[in-house]
């Protein structure tokens, strides 16, 4: 317990899944969480879920596949609370094992957009204020499908990328 006590860490797609479980988590190690996911009234549970266990919580709605709502959610964060010490990019959706010759350009779109572009404007956004603070995580979350090219057409692209993506800026910000 306390592990991260005095950190602010934003979570995308916090309002169920491995995304909830992590808000839970920091929270319980002692993280303001400030959670961010489309539906307001799933986050609110998390939020209120968080406060009664004795945490503190933000609840910001957001569509990670806007960039303007990436650049309100960082803001936000860093009105509410001076900084912000973690990211955890986790928001995303599954493509449902789609070969390519299933996939329409509509649905490639949909999946890059919220697995993959949602990482570059939430780290671009977020690094505004880790850099001069010379400090922060970004914990991007990808999936077996990007390591083992055994899912869908355009998941599997964006989860790859998210890895390539990641150690990208490892090296940029170490």
């Amino acid at each position: 317990m306390g592990r991260l006590n005095g950190k602010v860490a934003i979570v995308t797609g916090a309002n169920s899944g491995i995304g909830k479980a992590t808000a839970e988590l920091f929270a319980r190690e002692g993280a303001t969480v400030v959670l961010a996911a489309r539906r307001l009234e799933k986050l609110k549970e998390v939020e209120d879920a968080i406060v009664a266990a004795g945490g503190t919580a933000l609840s910001v709605q957001c569509d990670v596949s806007v960039y303007e709502d990436c650049v309100r959610l960082a803001d936000a964060a860093y009105e509410a609370f001076g900084k912000i010490d973690i990211l955890v990019n986790n928001a995303g959706v599954a493509d449902k094992h789609r070969p390519i010759t299933r996939t329409s350009v509509e649905w490639w779109n949909e999946i890059i957009q919220i697995d993959q572009t949602s990482l570059f404007y939430m780290c671009k956004e977020v690094l505004r204020y880790m850099e001069p603070a010379k400090s922060g995580s970004i914990i991007n979350v990808s999936s077996i499908g990007g390591t083992r090219a055994n899912s869908g057409f355009s998941y599997t692209a964006a989860k790859t990328a998210v890895i390539g993506m990641t150690k990208n800026l490892a090296l940029q910000f170490a």
